[in-house]
C-alpha cells in the first residue's frame, strides 16, 4: 500500500512541475486588459494621416503618416497595437510591420510584446542618436488580417456621431482609428477608410464610450472620411461602417489571448505538440525497455550461488551494491568464521579477527572489506562506535566494497560493459534541458512545448536505474537466476516456516547476511533483527 502511495505521490509530483512549467504564464503577468501602455510621451502629434485600404479578405493595409514635435533630447517614436478583438476573443489582429521611415529615410525599428504580448510595440530610433528638436515626420506601412466583422458587431454601442443608415449591414469594419494606445498628445487627425464595398452607413466617437462627436464624418462610395482635434494621450477614435458584402472567414482560436503564450495561435500547432507528446512518451518508454534484459526464469532455490557471498548475489541480482552491502558483507564474514562481533552498547559494535580465520576460503568482496577495516591480519579490529573517524573508515571500506564487488563481476566475465545503452541517459539529460528552455518560451516559443520533452524526460528517467551500460553474460545469467530464485525463498512469506529458522540456527545464520544484503522487504530479515541481537549478547 505504501509503494502505491509513494509511486501516485511521485506521479503527482511530476505532473504538478509540469504543469507549473506550462502554465506560469497565466500567473506571471497575463490580463484581459491592455491597461496603461506607459507614461504620457512629451513628443507633440500635431499631425496624424491614416489611410486605411480594406480588402474582400478582410486584410487591411495601413498607411500612418505622424509629424511630430520633438524636444531636446529624444530618441525617436514609440507605437502600440492591440492583437486582440474586444468583439471576438478568439481572433488575433496582429500587424505585420512592411516599412517605417522618418524623415523619409528607413528608420531602425525593434518589435516587442507587452501585457502578456497583447500589446506588440515598435520602438522606433537609434538609441545612439539624438533627433534635432523640432519637426520630424515618421511614415509606417503595416498589414492586419481580419478586419471585417460580422455585421451586427458593435451594433448596440451608442456613437456621438453619424451619417447614412447606421443598421446593420452583413458585413461592420469595427476599428479604433485612432489607437488608444497612442501615448501622445494630437493636435489633429485625419482619417481615411476605403472598404470592399459601398458603405451605407458610419458611426464616429472621440473617446471612452459615448465621447464626443468627430469631425466632418462623411461617407462616399466605398471610402469613408473623418477628422479629429485635440486628442489627448490614450483617446480613441472609433469608426464603426456597414458595408454589404459576405463577411470573409478568418482565423478563430478556441482560446482567449492570455492562452497564447501557452497555445501559441495556431490550433495545428497543438495538435502537432500533443502528438509529438505522445510520441515522445512511446519513445522514451520503448528506449528504457531497450536497456533491460529480459528475464532467464526464476526457479525457487533452497540456496544461493556456490562460492558467493551476500553482495556478489546482490549485484548478480539487481546490478547494483544494495544500501546494507558493508554490514551484510561483516555478518556473512562473522557466519564463517573469520571474525567476531561483539556489541558493547546499542550503537558501539566491536570487530575482531578470529585467529588463524579461513581468509582463503571467503570471497573478494569479504576480503577488500576485511582488508580496509584491517581486519586481514592476526589481532585485526575495528570499532563501529559513532565516532567520526569511525565513520570515516565505514564510508572509505564502504567504496571499497563498492569498486571490488564491480571489478570482481567484470573480471568472472559475468558482466560487459553495453555503452550504447547509456545513450538513454544522454537523450534523457537534453530532454531535461530542452524542458527548461521550452518552459522559459526560449525563441519565442508556447510553453506547450514543455510537454513532449517532458514527456520522454519522465518515460526515459528509469533509464537512470542501475543496470543501464551493463548487460549479463550467459554465465551471469545463469548466476542470475539462481540468485534470484534464492532471494524468492527470502522473500516469500512462508519462508521462515519452510526452514523452521528458530529451530535451525545453521541455516538461519548462514542466510541472514543474504537476508540482509536483500533488505527491502525481506521476512527472513525481520527474523534477523532477533539473531543479531542474539548473537551478540552471546558474543558479549
Amino acid at each position: 500500500m505504501l509503494r502505491i502511495l509513494a509511486r501516485v505521490l511521485r506521479w503527482a509530483l511530476a505532473l504538478g512541475l509540469l504543469a507549473i512549467a506550462v502554465l506560469w504564464p497565466l500567473l506571471a503577468g497575463g490580463t484581459d486588459s491592455a491597461g496603461a501602455v506607459a507614461e504620457d510621451d512629451p513628443v507633440v502629434i500635431t499631425e496624424l494621416q491614416a489611410d486605411f485600404q480594406v480588402g474582400a479578405d478582410g486584410t487591411m493595409a495601413a498607411t500612418e503618416t505622424v509629424t511630430g514635435y520633438f524636444p531636446p533630447g529624444r530618441h525617436g517614436l514609440f507605437r502600440f497595437w492591440d492583437t486582440t478583438n474586444p468583439n471576438e476573443p478568439g481572433v488575433r489582429q496582429r500587424p505585420i510591420l512592411d516599412s517605417v521611415t522618418v524623415d523619409g529615410d528607413p528608420a531602425r525599428t525593434e518589435l516587442s510584446t507587452r501585457t502578456g504580448e497583447r500589446l506588440l510595440v515598435a520602438k522606433i530610433g537609434d538609441p545612439d542618436i539624438v533627433l534635432t528638436p523640432g519637426l520630424h515626420v515618421y511614415q509606417l506601412r503595416y498589414r492586419i488580417p481580419g478586419v471585417l466583422d460580422p455585421g451586427d458587431t458593435g451594433a448596440d454601442r451608442r456613437f456621438a456621431s453619424g451619417t447614412g443608415d447606421t443598421a446593420p449591414t452583413a458585413t461592420a469594419f469595427y476599428w479604433n482609428v485612432v489607437a488608444p494606445a497612442w501615448n501622445n498628445r494630437i493636435d489633429h487627425a485625419s482619417i481615411t477608410v476605403t472598404l470592399p464595398g459601398e458603405i451605407t452607413g458610419a458611426q464616429c466617437s472621440v473617446g471612452l464610450g459615448l465621447g464626443r462627436a468627430c469631425d466632418d464624418l462623411s461617407i462616399t462610395g466605398h471610402t469613408l472620411t473623418v477628422e479629429a482635434t485635440a486628442l489627448r494621450p490614450h483617446t480613441p477614435v472609433t469608426v464603426r461602417a456597414g458595408v454589404d458584402v459576405p463577411t470573409p472567414e478568418r482565423l478563430v482560436l478556441p482560446w482567449g489571448q492570455r492562452w497564447d503564450a501557452i497555445l501559441g495561435t495556431s490550433v495545428a500547432g497543438v495538435q502537432v505538440v500533443l502528438g509529438l507528446t505522445l510520441a515522445a512518451a512511446v519513445i522514451g518508454v520503448a528506449a528504457v525497455r531497450a536497456t533491460r534484459e529480459p528475464a532467464p526464469g526464476f526457479p525457487l532455490q533452497y540456496a544461493p550461488p556456490p562460492g558467493l557471498g551476500p553482495v556478489q548475489c546482490e549485484y548478480l541480482r539487481t546490478e547494483s551494491v544494495p544500501p546494507g552491502a558493508l554490514a551484510a558483507t561483516l555478518l556473512h564474514l562473522a557466519e564463517r568464521g573469520v571474525v567476531s562481533l561483539t556489541r558493547r552498547s546499542a550503537d558501539d559494535w566491536k570487530v575482531t579477527t578470529v585467529p588463524g580465520a579461513p581468509f582463503a576460503s571467503i570471497d573478494p568482496v569479504g576480503r577488500a572489506v576485511a582488508g580496509a577495516l584491517n581486519l586481514d591480519q592476526p589481532g585485526g579490529k575495528f570499532s563501529a562506535n559513532g565516532t567520526a573517524k569511525a565513520g570515516e573508515k565505514l564510508r572509505a571500506a564502504g567504496n571499497t566494497l563498492d569498486s571490488a564487488v564491480r571489478k570482481w563481476a567484470r573480471d568472472a566475465g559475468l558482466l560487459v560493459p553495453r555503452r550504447s545503452e547509456w545513450l538513454v541517459r544522454v537523450a534523457n539529460v537534453v530532454a531535461l534541458i530542452l524542458l527548461v528552455l521550452a518552459s522559459i518560451r526560449w525563441l519565442g516559443a508556447p510553453t506547450m512545448w514543455v510537454l513532449p520533452f517532458g514527456a520522454f524526460f519522465y518515460a526515459s528517467a528509469p533509464g537512470w536505474l542501475p543496470g543501464v551500460g551493463t548487460r549479463r553474460t550467459a554465465e551471469g545469467r545463469r548466476v542470475w537466476s539462481t540468485a534470484e530464485g534464492f532471494h524468492r525463498m527470502l522473500a516469500t512469506d512462508s519462508a521462515p516456516a519452510r526452514f523452521d529458522f528458530s529451530a535451525r540456527n545453521d541455516l538461519y545464520t548462514a542466510y541472514l547476511p543474504f537476508a540482509a544484503a536483500a533488505r527491502g522487504g525481506i521476512r527472513a530479515g525481520e527474523h534477523g533483527d532477533h539473531l543479531v541481537a542474539r548473537r551478540g549478547d552471546e558474543a558479549a
